[in-house]
């Protein structure tokens, strides 16, 4: 039985079309704070929320140590929450700068757009009005589980066992179409199975009718808005002496890099110790600009405390014990209880919330679909979907244990699993590199804006053209080439599950434990390339008589490694070719350039670049060094079996993409099997 939004979207009543866009978008400015948890903490945050059992000490020393060890940021969890937060929190800033822009610079299209927007709104596009429906509108919701309950009732009198699917909002009706008077309705249901379900979104909408939960709601971002006022002198560039004494100690050593060895005098060396002592200077006093503070700023923070602590003990004893029971199915009356699980994409937008939290053990790990937020919600069921071909050993295991005959379901759910932690394994690097690529981007375009005195959000706001293509196009690039891997692992399974020969494994992922040394030289090789293209564009302006040549090399290599040291941190395997092309470029100037002509000094020692060249070949060969040791996995991992095809009827199946009435009409054909079939989709 599939619950899904084609099956029930024309069985309710809707507001007047006139009226429709009004009451939705006044509806999401009420719930303003569970639109907010879009991007907020997903299922991949999970042991944020859960309870570790460690001590609060130990809990409390193991982010501090972490942060000691070099290359930690690479595999700490508590990175990688962060790192999630802060891109859809840039995101979102990005879009909002766009907004104000549109809005102010032009109204027109502001219009324009708005007018579009309303009239979708009033027709029956309007998706929203799908969810306030199921949230809000108890009679209409009521009627619309009466027609389900009626088809589930015809259901249960023409089949011995029922499986339920359903997707999107169809979970939340699903869910409650189980609990509707203690669980009547649980007779000859075996499974409920919720793909990419709106049930956690839905309950929290409706929840948010508490006065105690409301309050919540609002008080975290008050406290979020709090703290980021009281804490900007700490955190703005613009107020805080660390960024500028970090800047100024940049300053005084990039002419180290560019300035050769033989015309560095001791004056020099003495002006660039100089500087850099007043660079530490700044940031020590930077350390201690506390107490210079205003007690406005003191008193933001505090009250971002008080918010935060009355939100943590509100959570703790008031809603998170009765939110355990919310979503509790009630007993079945039957022999056999009722299975209950939950799947769901790592990105989709509507399954992967993580609050609030479904009961122990329902939620399953997590379906590689695409790995795209709104693209995900709706690829489920495709044709390369991983989620019907894992349904589908379900079924067959269904199948084998009314029948008592073997069809080789464990086989297939093994292949399948596989491939599943293959995907998951490779979108999950994907989209690491691509956050840590978008970094970059940020980081190149926010620097100069903030050096000059903008603050962050100054400069998110002054750079979202910018960071917005940015976006866009490696999200498009991405999403293109995680179709195209999709589909050749998805091909590889089938072939597999046919009985058919397999190549080598197309994956490979260096293990996390071996990327930080390699990530963190690339890294730092990359960060002098930059800084030594723009001490010798300086240079040769400031002595034209050095022949200064290919100053712009360095920066081409700065690019390529900061490139590089993206995906070796996401776990891609880097040709060395490439990092030697990258060490080339920042060779260059100095392979090229002449150098001060009356110098008597060696060749080597009169070169301009030579001291960046030198820098970069030893972080270069460091890298090069770690990642010829570096261990690798492949995959999807060597099967188990021998033959991992399933036979059916004496022979393995034609293609894996068959739905469960042609698995079942082709293990009836056998003519083994006796009695009714058990499996009704």
């Amino acid at each position: 039985m599939l619950i899904a939004e084609a099956v029930w979207a024309d069985r309710f009543r809707r507001p007047p079309w006139y009226l429709r866009w009004l009451l939705t978008v006044g509806y999401v400015v009420l719930s303003l704070p569970a639109v907010l948890l879009l991007v907020g903490p997903d299922r991949r945050d999970r042991s944020i929320w859960e309870s570790t059992g460690a001590s609060c000490r130990r809990t409390f020393l193991r982010p501090l140590s972490d942060g000691l060890r070099p290359g930690a940021f690479l595999v700490s969890p508590d990175f990688r929450h962060v790192a999630r937060m802060g891109w859809r929190f840039l995101t979102l800033l990005v879009l909002l700068a766009a907004f104000k822009e549109l809005l102010t610079e032009h109204p027109r299209w502001t219009v324009g757009c708005a007018a579009v927007l309303i009239g979708l709104l009033c027709t029956r596009l309007n998706v929203a009005d799908h969810v306030i429906m199921a949230a809000a509108r108890s009679q209409e919701r009521e009627k619309l589980l009466d027609f389900l309950e009626e088809r589930l009732r015809w259901m249960q009198a023409h089949c011995d066992e029922i499986v339920i699917v359903a997707h999107s909002q169809g979970g939340f009706l699903a869910h409650q179409l189980m609990t509707r008077d203690g669980g009547r309705n649980q007779s000859k249901v075996m499974r409920l199975v919720g793909v990419g379900s709106g049930l956690k979104p839905i309950r929290l909408l409706q929840q948010l009718r508490r006065p105690l939960v409301w309050a919540v709601a609002w008080m975290l971002p008050t406290a979020s808005l709090c703290l980021a006022w009281g804490a900007s002198p700490l955190i703005e560039p613009s107020s805080s002496e660390i960024a500028a004494g970090m800047l100024m100690y940049l300053e005084a050593t990039m002419p180290a890099l560019v300035v050769p060895l033989g015309a560095q005098s001791p004056e020099f060396t003495s002006a660039m110790l100089d500087s850099v002592a007043e660079s530490m200077r700044q940031v020590q006093f930077g350390l201690l600009f506390l107490g210079d503070m205003p007690w406005e700023r003191w008193a933001a923070i505090a009250v971002s405390a008080a918010l935060t602590l009355a939100c943590g003990l509100t959570i703790r004893f008031r809603i998170r014990p009765t939110a355990e029971r919310l979503f509790a199915l009630p007993p079945s009356n039957g022999p056999q209880q009722l299975e209950w699980e939950e799947y769901s994409s790592q990105h989709d937008m509507v399954g992967r919330m993580l609050l609030p939290t479904l009961p122990r053990g329902v939620e399953q790990e997590a379906t590689p679909v695409l790995g795209h937020p709104l693209g995900d919600h709706t690829r489920y069921f495709d044709d390369d979907g991983l989620l019907t071909r894992h349904l589908a050993a379900r079924l067959l295991a269904d199948v084998e244990s009314s029948t008592h005959q073997s069809l080789g379901a464990s086989r297939w759910a093994e292949t399948v699993a596989r491939y599943e932690r293959a995907l998951r394994k490779q979108h999950d690097r994907r989209r690491c590199f691509q956050g840590v690529l978008m970094l970059w981007v940020a980081a190149g375009s926010l620097t100069p804006r903030m050096a000059r005195g903008a603050t962050l959000v100054d400069a998110v706001v002054g750079s979202w053209q910018v960071l917005a293509a940015a976006t866009v196009l490696l999200s498009a690039a991405f999403t293109w080439r995680g179709r195209r891997s999709h589909r050749k692992l998805v091909a590889m399974l089938d072939a597999e599950l046919r009985g058919e020969p397999q190549p080598a494994p197309s994956v490979t992922i260096v293990a996390p434990q071996h990327r930080a040394a390699a990530t963190l030289a690339l890294a730092i090789g990359a960060v002098v390339s930059f800084l030594g293209a723009l001490g010798l564009t300086m240079l040769s302006g400031l002595q034209p008589a050095w022949n200064v040549r290919s100053p712009g090399a360095p920066m081409i290599a700065a690019f390529t490694l900061a490139a590089l040291a993206a995906a070796t941190g996401s776990g891609y395997r880097v040709r060395r070719a490439w990092i030697a092309g990258a060490g080339l470029f920042a060779c260059l100037p100095a392979l090229a350039s002449s150098g001060p002509l009356g110098s008597t000094a060696p060749a080597w020692a009169k070169a301009p670049g030579g001291p960046l060249a030198a820098t970069v070949l030893v972080t270069l060969t460091l890298a090069l060094v770690s990642l010829s040791r570096a261990r690798l996995v492949h995959l999807p991992e060597a099967s188990s079996n021998c033959s991992p095809s399933v036979p059916t009827a004496g022979k393995a199946l034609p293609h894996s993409r068959r739905s469960a009435d042609d698995v079942e009409s082709g293990v009836r054909a056998g003519g083994r099997l006796a009695g009714a079939p058990r499996i009704t989709r």
